[in-house]
């Protein structure tokens, strides 16, 4: 008799312990998943600032442009990187920004400024992409795709994705902006995206 009371004591206290761990565990797992949540919706926010900030900065570009070449917003609305020779030029392939991929950034005179992706790589989980266009945080609190001091993590990528929908031509008066942001958290083995579409017009033409 005495030994069976101290098995079904032993028995009972595995129990307990079996009940105790399982609910540790469960605690963890519902712990590490609300991290989990709280990472991915603050890297959503800061992708969907990204993606925003690219279409304001094209949007930018255009106005710079208006301002700078006020006697010719016909040619000179949609001039790449503020090249003057636009000005009374109807060779648009010289001076427009093309229907083509950019990284966008600012340079030191405080305008805005896009470079052409230059790999033939498309993918966030391409290395080569992932280098090109790369987003950092300048001096200034702004995203940027030249090297800053400020690394942003996860690594987030944005595209500029340039496109003309009526012709297909750079001298048209119709600009459709695609901003496109990639990034990859512990929330997904696949990478995530945000992206905005933009119209800009040559309303001032």
């Amino acid at each position: 008799m005495f030994l069976d009371k101290k098995a079904t004591s032993v028995i009972e206290a595995m129990v307990v312990l079996l009940i105790v761990v399982t609910w540790i565990i469960w605690m963890f797992q519902v712990f590490w998943n609300s991290q989990k949540l709280s990472a991915s919706t603050a890297n959503k926010i800061q992708a969907i600032q990204i993606a925003r900030e690219g279409i304001e900065a094209m949007k930018n570009i255009r106005d710079t442009n208006w301002i700078l070449y006020s006697s010719d917003t016909k040619n000179c609305w949609n001039t790449k990187n503020y090249n003057n020779d636009c000005v009374w030029d109807d060779n648009w392939t010289i001076t427009d920004i093309e229907a083509l991929s950019y990284k966008i950034y600012k340079n030191s005179d405080n305008k805005w400024y896009l470079s052409e992706k230059t790999t033939s790589d498309t993918k966030y989980t391409e290395v080569n992409y992932r280098n090109e266009m790369k987003v950092w945080l300048d001096s200034d609190w702004f995203f940027t795709q030249t090297w800053a001091m400020i690394e942003i993590k996860p690594l987030f990528t944005r595209e500029i994705a340039i496109s003309y929908p009526d012709t297909g031509s750079s001298n048209d008066e119709k600009m459709e902006i695609n901003s496109i942001v990639y990034w990859k958290d512990l929330s997904s083995n696949r990478p995530h995206k945000v992206q905005f579409k933009a119209i800009l017009t040559n309303w001032k033409k």
